[in-house]
């Protein structure tokens, strides 16, 4: 049976709110009139409202025993009746008229006859055909029978029809699948699965191959798994026409079994399983190919980069010897005043054995080397990779997301081309896609023979087609992080639709002049109070010599005396305990791993699951790994257990469920209040060691290491919010929105302090566009300019900050599409850091990004003027952003297995950040909870309290926490006893509702 509380099936909220009372359970004016008429006694009149209330509310009859107290209790009030009155139909024929009354009085149906259960189960069967969780099915049911007004059967019903339903979709899914396969082609999946002696592997395992890292040897390896696949026969025409979120579940369960567990299953689903995978496998292969590709010409570049510094750093001896030849040149001018003396002697200088080829090379060297122009350098690196990359631009279908086609037809051109030996080519090119410079080296005048060089011409279209990549102006048909963005928009006229509500929702003006007028207004406004009042501000903030501004070093809030001993004080009571038992405490207070399970409705399951989730927990999120935790259980544990466990019954998604309920319980409890809303949060990475061996891995210039970054979002409450790997040079701040919008909790975030990731003109935009106050910690002003509101406009104080002008215009003409792109993001139709990766990549081609450039420059310039102009600002996103660092430190601490994570796979190593956040927020619940209790003891014992000082407080407490030994699970033991304290359970029950809610869809904030 599916589990009632992550269904949208009515029920009563665990805990009863005054509020919910008066907005749910108060009976109107013409309600009591209604039920007088109907009911004579008291008795009868109570049953019937209470009745009616809650038939109002769960759109079925609940038993009177079952209905809570508070709520008869308060319509009783609300009908001045008796205390003693009680509702009470025990022995009476009265409780099925009163039935009937209602259903006539709110106009609903009994549900009862061949029309209801039709109506529930096409519903179902409707939902199943692109549904795969049997909650969502029975939720579909729930709201169907809703809207033709009917009353709801038992949720046992429901759960019947769902699953009757889900059966026969999937079987269906199946056999249309699979319909179309001739027995050729059913003889042929089934030899995929028959395992290859000298491999020790069958083919298909080789399906499920992984990438590794962006090298040439790999790139060409994935090109020949993509060709491979592609030997596999056509699979789309069998998938044509079943849903793309069914063939990715569909897929992802394939890739979770092995060719004895598919020889084990009905044929029809084998053949469905194994084409959905061969499918989800050739997309990722293009996704893949396009990222190696993009890494590859990067990494080209900066060879021929290093090559020409090295050039640079030789050729600076010969430089001097040069210029000493030209002082030995002049003096002899100076000597002789005749001019044939004077041109024997220096001929006799330069060239001394009567050649001056040398001299010359040298010159030619110098001048090659001089300036930052690296492209002529590039062939030598180019040449090992070019028959490489000439096999990709051939295997993947490259398409221009732009009305310029220039980019395309050269690839064209360099693909004709490919086996030509020569170096000049008499082709027409449109080069309007590149920059002067690859001008100047690949074209050359008419009368000097074939007008282009084919060389340079390659190495300019491959430069080309990975930056446009890059941002979005090329796609690559057949792919997923590299489709075109624009068929993932809301159409225009759905958008409109939703405009006003959008706009007041983020606070921003609904049409174009009003916007661009009032952020105009701002900006001015802004700069003349900072200009103003600048003379006033020469302790902090003064202008450099560069006319960049130079700050004062932000001083940190002195921690009070009283703070430091209360600490101390509270560090005396708090107890000391072992992991696996804080893993324990939370589990009975929460029974979080409830959103564990098999993954596939076809997968056992196993025994003892509570107890196995949370030995996979403790082994994955500290970094152990299945047979090093293994060796440490004690009882029967074998690492096959954990590492099944983690690979059938646990997903990102699953992960983030138990996860998001853990803080949510925590945004419940008292103490987190103290220390912030939840209203604002601090986004950072932090360097993470990784195998190198995949794409995720590489390295990253600021840790100065191989590895991957952990980006997360940490509350000012010290709770984090989201989490997410990425690969280094990425940049960070593309992922403030995602963050946001992920989190999925009742406290909804509108401010995001970031570290100088955060800078990104892009970035500001959208963050505007989206409601979101968006503070960067500002540490660089190289990179960042400050823009007037008008060219003519000039200041006193800080007229030197300014180097250009906001375009308006540009802002105002594209404000349609900017809105689409921003309610698109708002409605999950598209991923907001693909869209801001592409979009912060430098398209000159793209209005559109110069649009999101410019409206990002303008809000971005408002935020640096109060930056400069506020000590106290500057002072509360420092703090704010060490809280986010001071997180990272505490996470890493249970990371303690070993210093590398020891995974290839993208998704286990994303379940593994999962993993490594959900213990410590286990033990954050656990530290609060602990010192909730110390504190109330110290006050009981009179030492003195505060607010002010328990401010200076943190859950990030390790002192207590025990790592090693022997790891003992033991959920046999007596829960302890502050679980059963009504303020925690209250608070749980709580926040599962809450939790629940988000599953099923609501909106998390109107809790």
């Amino acid at each position: 049976m599916a589990n009632l509380e992550r269904t949208a099936y009515p029920r009563f909220p665990r805990v009863i709110t005054t509020r919910d009372l008066l907005r749910h359970y108060t009976p109107d004016v013409d309600e009591v009139e209604w039920a007088s008429g109907f009911a004579r006694s008291d008795t009868g009149r109570l049953g019937l409202i209470v009745l009616l209330k809650t038939f109002q509310q769960l759109h079925y009859f609940p038993a009177l025993e079952n209905v809570p107290a508070e709520i008869i209790s308060h319509i009783r009030t609300v009908l001045n009746l008796k205390p003693a009155t009680v509702a009470d139909y025990r022995g009476s024929k009265t409780l099925y008229r009163h039935f009937a009354a209602v259903r006539t009085y709110v106009d609903v149906q009994r549900y009862y006859g061949k029309e209801a259960q039709r109506i529930a189960v096409r519903a179902a069967y409707e939902a199943s055909e692109v549904m795969d969780q049997r909650v969502d099915v029975i939720n579909a049911s729930i709201e169907e029978l809703i809207f033709r007004r009917y009353e709801l059967p038992a949720f046992s019903t429901l759960d019947r029809i769902a699953e009757a339903a889900a059966v026969t979709a999937q079987e269906r899914l199946y056999e249309s699948i699979s319909a179309g396969l001739t027995s050729e082609r059913r003889e042929f999946l089934d030899s995929l699965l028959s395992t290859d002696f000298a491999q020790r592997q069958s083919a298909f395992q080789a399906i499920k191959a992984i990438p590794k890292r962006a090298t040439k040897k790999h790139l060409e390896a994935v090109l020949d798994q993509l060709a491979w696949l592609k030997t596999l026969g056509d699979v789309d025409d069998s998938l044509r026409g079943a849903p793309v979120n069914k063939i990715r579940h569909l897929a992802h369960q394939a890739a979770l079994l092995d060719a004895d567990d598919l020889k084990r299953t009905a044929p029809s689903r084998r053949y469905a399983l194994m084409l959905a995978l061969i499918h989800r496998m050739r997309v990722r292969a293009r996704d893949d190919l396009a990222e190696m590709f993009i890494r590859r010409v990067s990494t080209l570049h900066k060879r021929a980069k290093e090559e020409l510094t090295a050039i640079q750093m030789h050729q600076r001896a010969m430089a001097e010897q040069l210029v000493a030849k030209l002082d030995d040149v002049l003096a002899i001018l100076v000597e002789e005043k005749e001019d044939p003396p004077a041109g024997r002697r220096i001929r006799a200088l330069l060239a001394p054995d009567g050649s001056l080829e040398r001299l010359r090379d040298d010159c030619a060297a110098i001048r090659l080397s001089g300036g930052s122009n690296h492209l002529p350098l590039l062939w030598r690196f180019f040449a090992s990779h070019r028959a490489a990359l000439m096999r990709l631009a051939r295997t993947l279908d490259f398409v221009s997301a732009t009305q310029n086609q220039s980019l395309m037809d050269a690839l064209a051109v360099v693909l004709a081309n490919e086996g030509r030996k020569a170096e000049w080519v008499s082709n027409s090119v449109d080069l309007r896609f590149c920059s002067e410079r690859w001008r100047k080296l690949i074209v050359r005048p008419d009368d000097d023979g074939p007008p282009v060089n084919r060389r340079y011409l390659e190495m300019c279209v491959f430069s080309h087609l990975a930056s446009e990549l890059k941002s979005g102006d090329t796609c690559v048909v057949g792919s997923e992080a590299f489709a075109d963005v624009r068929e993932h928009l809301l159409p225009w006229a759905e958008c409109e639709a939703r405009l006003a509500d959008f706009c007041a929702k983020v606070d921003i003006p609904p049409s174009a002049a009003a916007c661009v007028s009032e952020l105009k207004q701002r900006l001015t406004d802004t700069a003349a109070r900072i200009d103003a009042a600048f003379p006033d501000l020469k302790g902090d903030v003064a202008i450099g010599d560069d006319g960049g501004p130079v700050l004062r070093r932000v001083q940190a809030r002195d921690i009070p005396a009283s703070a430091i001993a209360l600490q101390s004080a509270l560090g005396r009571e708090l107890p000391t305990r072992n992991l696996l038992d804080i893993l324990a405490n939370i589990e009975h207070w929460t029974h979080f791993t409830r959103h564990f399970g098999p993954i596939s409705g076809h997968e056992p399951k196993i025994k003892q699951a509570t107890e196995r989730y949370l030995q996979t927990i403790f082994a994955m999120g500290c970094n152990l790994g299945p047979n090093q935790a293994a060796r440490h259980f004690v009882g029967e544990v074998s690492p096959h257990m954990i590492s099944r466990a983690n690979r059938r019954h646990v997903t990102v998604e699953k992960l983030e469920a138990a996860t998001r309920e853990l803080a949510e319980l925590y945004l419940r409890l008292d103490l987190p209040r103290v220390w912030g809303d939840g209203k604002s949060v601090a986004a950072d990475g932090t360097q993470y060691d990784f195998y190198d061996q995949n794409l995720l891995a590489g390295y990253h210039f600021r840790y100065r290491k191989m590895g991957a970054v952990a980006y997360r979002h940490v509350a000012n409450n010290y709770i984090a919010t989201f989490r997410h790997f990425i690969p280094p040079g990425i940049w960070e701040a593309v992922y403030v929105i995602e963050g946001l919008m992920q989190a999925k909790l009742s406290i909804e975030p509108d401010t995001v302090y970031s570290d100088t990731q955060g800078q990104s003109a892009t970035v500001f935009a959208f963050t505007y566009l989206l409601g979101i106050n968006l503070l960067p910690r500002i540490r660089n002003w190289k990179d960042l300019d400050f823009f007037r509101a008008d060219k003519q406009t000039r200041y006193a104080h800080i007229d030197s900050l300014f180097h250009g002008a906001i375009d308006w215009t540009l802002i105002e003409t594209h404000w349609k599409d900017l809105l689409q792109i921003a309610i698109s993001i708002q409605a999950g139709k598209i991923a907001s850091p693909m869209l801001l990766r592409r979009l912060g990549a430098s398209s000159q081609r793209n209005r559109l990004f110069l649009a999101a450039q410019e409206l990002g420059r303008a809000h971005r310039t408002v935020f640096l003027l109060n930056w400069i102009g506020s000590s106290p600002l500057r002072q509360e996103v420092t703090a704010e952003t060490n809280k986010i660092e001071s997180y990272n430190g505490f996470a890493k601490f249970f990371s303690f297995g070993g210093d590398v994570i020891a995974e290839n796979d993208p998704d286990e190593q994303q379940k593994r950040l999962r993993y490594n956040d959900l213990i410590a927020s286990a033990v954050i619940l656990q530290n609060t909870v602990d010192m909730m209790r110390a504190l109330q003891k110290l006050a009981d014992d009179g030492v003195a309290v505060s607010g002010h000082d328990v401010a200076f407080f943190s859950p990030y407490l390790t002192g207590g926490v025990k790592r090693f030994g022997d790891y003992r699970l033991d959920l046999k033991r007596p829960p302890e006893p502050w679980i059963r304290d009504r303020l925690f359970k209250d608070a749980a029950k709580a926040a599962r509702a809450t939790t629940i809610a988000t599953e099923q869809g609501d909106d998390p904030t109107n809790e």
